[in-house]
């Protein structure tokens, strides 16, 4: 093979190698060892808890919510299941709940989160990663129109180092706010 051609040969094997090996640093959505690895890291948040959500609200004020958290691995472990209800501290009748189903991507190397509410149609779906070292597990999600007219970022922080206490800080910024707002701080207190 004459030089000239060896050139454009050989820059084709290494772009083929180099996207190989990118490839190969992704893993394979079946990899239920990294799966369930990483799902272990969740296992703090596994069981039954008191909810007390204090809401944030635009003038300064508060609002409460009071309810139950119920989390559990389900799928053989490849998820855990977040059955929520919720209610209005002085007035049980105004309640509402969701599900949240968070699993572990080998292929992204996030963890995937996704919410289904009550009497809501939309679905919200976060990416997320876990800091060992601080115990935190963090989420980031966009909503297009989540009001019906802006655009939402939200941003979490799950505080897990206390085996009895567990506190979710939601912060949110809309498309027509300059700075993102803390909006919800949840605390959970274990039941079992």
């Amino acid at each position: 093979m004459s030089a000239r051609l060896m050139l454009p040969v050989l820059s084709i094997v290494a772009a083929f190698l180099v996207g190989g090996a990118s490839l190969a640093a992704q893993g394979r959505a079946d990899d239920g060892p990294t799966i369930l690895r990483n799902m272990s890291y969740l296992k703090p948040l596994v069981g039954t808890w008191n909810a007390v959500a204090e809401y944030h609200q635009k003038d300064g004020s508060l609002a409460y919510d009071v309810g139950t958290y119920k989390i559990s691995y389900v799928l053989e472990g490849t998820y855990l299941e977040w059955d929520v209800e919720l209610h209005d501290k002085d007035d049980p009748s105004q309640h509402h709940s969701f599900l949240n189903f968070v699993t572990y991507s080998p292929v992204t190397g996030r963890y995937d989160s996704t919410y289904f509410y009550s009497l809501w149609s939309l679905r919200v779906s976060e990416i997320g990663k876990y800091d060992d070292k601080a115990k935190e597990f963090t989420t980031q999600g966009f909503i297009p129109v989540e009001d019906g007219v802006h655009d939402e970022n939200v941003r979490t922080v799950t505080k897990i180092g206390d085996s009895n206490k567990i506190i979710h800080e939601h912060y949110t910024r809309y498309s027509n706010e300059t700075t993102e707002r803390l909006d919800l701080v949840i605390t959970l207190t274990r039941v079992r």
